[in-house]
């Protein structure tokens, strides 16, 4: 059994991307922006909104970037509990995750303060021993700093953790770590996408994810 679940929050434990989509929409339209960039766009959740307006804007300045990033999220924050529905299951998944012993965590790109409400709306706070956002890292996913803060706060070792995300981000995070991580389709990134990052494992729902982090690295499950 793994004993250190570290998960991303959008498209991993909550179905967002969809209200996301929604939202890059609105930006679009508000800006007279090219549709065409949501394509590009939404294959971009999980990198910080400034560097997704540097990805998609090369020739636009810093403040430029700021603004729409800015704007998106005054957006995006009127909306946080509505878009964020939970997946199927994740709330038995957690629950069984605690009573197996098993330390659940959240790295997120979003900023901590949004999980957090989505956390507390659903009353969920109790499973989550620390959620690690976009304010709390200075270098962020693909970069494995939220994985060793995590690590490093709760005492922990990196064998003792698998990373759980619906991104390439999330799985290059973990394998830039040097921990085990499972990818789930649930999110935006195909499953041939996640498979380029060379996972453990990939999986389609929450209910398999379970599985392996009580079945653990060696494959011989727990006593739970």
């Amino acid at each position: 059994m793994y004993k250190l679940a570290i998960f991303d929050f959008d498209g991993t434990l909550v179905d967002s991307t969809p209200g996301i989509i929604d939202v890059m929409r609105d930006v679009v339209k508000e800006y007279n922006f090219d549709e065409e960039i949501i394509e590009e766009w939404q294959h971009l959740v999980g990198v910080p909104l400034p560097k997704q307006m540097e990805i998609i804007f090369p020739d636009n300045d810093a403040a430029f970037h700021l603004e729409v990033a800015n704007r998106y999220r005054a957006i995006y924050d009127t909306k946080a509990i509505e878009i964020c529905p939970p997946f199927p299951h994740m709330a038995d998944l957690l629950k069984n995750l605690k009573n197996a012993g098993v330390v659940v965590t959240i790295a997120s790109s979003k900023r901590s303060n949004l999980v957090q409400v989505v956390i507390d709306h659903h009353n969920l706070n109790e499973y989550f021993a620390m959620v690690v956002g976009a304010q709390e890292v200075t270098n962020h996913k693909p970069h494995p700093e939220s994985v060793h803060i995590t690590v490093e706060k709760l005492a922990m070792t990196h064998d003792d953790a698998v990373v759980i995300g619906d991104s390439i981000f999330d799985l290059d995070m973990a394998k830039n770590a040097g921990v085990d991580a499972i990818g789930v389709t649930t999110g935006v990134h195909t499953k041939a996408m996640l498979e380029r990052s060379a996972p453990t494992h990939i999986v389609s729902d929450l209910q398999e994810v379970e599985r392996l982090i009580l079945k653990g690295k060696n494959g011989k499950g727990s006593a739970y």
